[in-house]
C-alpha cells in the first residue's frame, strides 16, 4: 500500500492532467460549464427540501433543514460521481493504458481528484451560505482538512476496487448502482438522526452513528454548521467517529491496493476483449 501511495504522490503531475483532461471532456460542450457541478446537487437539495420539508412538514432540530440537506447531498454527489464515473473507466481508456504502460489504478485515483476539483467550489459555496443564515462558522471547520482527507481515502479506495473489478466481472456495474441508492437512505441526509434514536436500542443507535458514512456525513455537519455539535454531543464524539472513519478508511484503501496487486498482471488481457 506504501509503494502505491508514494507512486501516486510522485506521479502527481501524470493524476492531474488526467483529471483535467476528464473535466473538459465533461464541461466543455455545455452553456453552463463547471456551473453544473454545483447546480445539479444544490437542485436534488432543493427537491428534497421541497418534498420533506414543505410537503410532509418534516422537522429537524439539529440545523436548518436546507443546510442539512445540503451538506448530505453535496457530500454523497461527490463520493457516487466518483464510483459511477469509476466503475468504467479501465475499459474507457484501455487505448491509453496500452500505449502509455501507466499504473491502471491512477486512472480511478484521477477521476476522484476531477470530483474533488468539482466538490471544493460546491463545499466553498455551501460554507458561505452556512454562514449567512447561522451567522457564523462552526470552530470545527478546523477538522475540515481532516474530514476531507478521510473521506477522499475512501472514495479512492473504492474507486480502484470496483473500477478493476468491472474490468473481470461486467456485473459490478449494476451491482454498484443497486449498492449505493440504499446506502444513501441509510445515512440521515433528510430524516434526523432522532428518529433512528427513537427506534434503535441504546447500543444499535451508537453502532449506527459510528458506522462509516454516517461517521462521515456527521463529521462533515458539525464542521460546517455551527452549533449542530451542541445539539448532538451527547449522542456522538467527534474523537470516536474521526478514528473509527479512519479506520475504515485505511482498511478500504488497503483493500483497494490489494485487489489491484492481485489483478494487475490479467487486466490488460482482459481489456483486449
Amino acid at each position: 500500500m506504501l509503494i502505491i501511495i508514494k507512486e501516486i504522490f510522485l506521479k502527481y503531475n501524470l493524476i492531474w492532467e488526467l483529471a483535467v483532461k476528464d473535466l473538459k471532456i465533461r464541461y466543455c460542450r455545455p452553456l453552463l460549464g463547471f456551473f453544473w457541478a454545483f447546480l445539479l446537487p444544490f437542485w436534488t437539495a432543493i427537491i428534497f427540501f421541497v418534498i420533506f420539508s414543505l410537503l410532509l412538514k418534516s422537522q429537524i432540530q439539529e440545523a436548518p433543514f436546507l443546510l442539512y440537506i445540503m451538506v448530505a447531498v453535496f457530500s454523497w454527489s461527490f463520493f457516487q460521481n466518483s464510483l459511477i464515473s469509476s466503475v468504467t473507466c479501465l475499459t474507457d481508456n484501455k487505448n491509453l493504458i496500452r500505449e502509455s504502460g501507466f499504473a491502471h489504478y491512477l486512472i480511478p485515483v484521477s477521476i476522484v481528484l476531477a470530483n474533488i476539483i468539482n466538490f471544493l467550489p460546491a463545499l466553498l459555496v455551501l460554507l458561505v451560505i452556512s454562514l449567512c443564515v447561522l451567522k457564523g462558522v462552526s470552530v470545527y471547520i478546523l477538522l475540515l482538512p481532516v474530514i476531507l482527507a478521510i473521506h477522499i481515502t475512501v472514495t479512492a479506495g473504492l474507486a480502484i476496487i470496483v473500477s478493476v473489478l468491472y474490468v473481470k466481472w461486467r456485473d459490478v456495474k449494476y451491482v454498484l448502482e443497486v449498492v449505493l441508492m440504499p446506502l444513501f437512505y441509510f445515512t440521515p441526509a433528510f430524516y434526523s438522526v432522532f428518529l433512528i434514536k427513537s427506534i434503535l436500542p441504546g447500543l444499535l443507535y451508537k453502532a449506527y452513528l459510528y458506522t462509516p458514512f454516517v461517521s462521515i456525513l456527521y463529521l462533515y455537519r458539525i464542521a460546517l454548521l455551527k452549533k449542530f455539535y451542541s445539539a448532538m454531543s451527547n449522542d456522538i464524539s467527534i474523537l470516536i467517529s474521526i478514528v473509527s472513519s479512519s479506520i475504515f478508511a485505511v482498511f478500504i484503501f488497503w483493500l483497494g491496493t490489494f485487489i489491484y496487486k492481485r489483478n494487475k498482471n490479467t487486466i490488460n488481457d482482459h481489456l483486449s476483449y
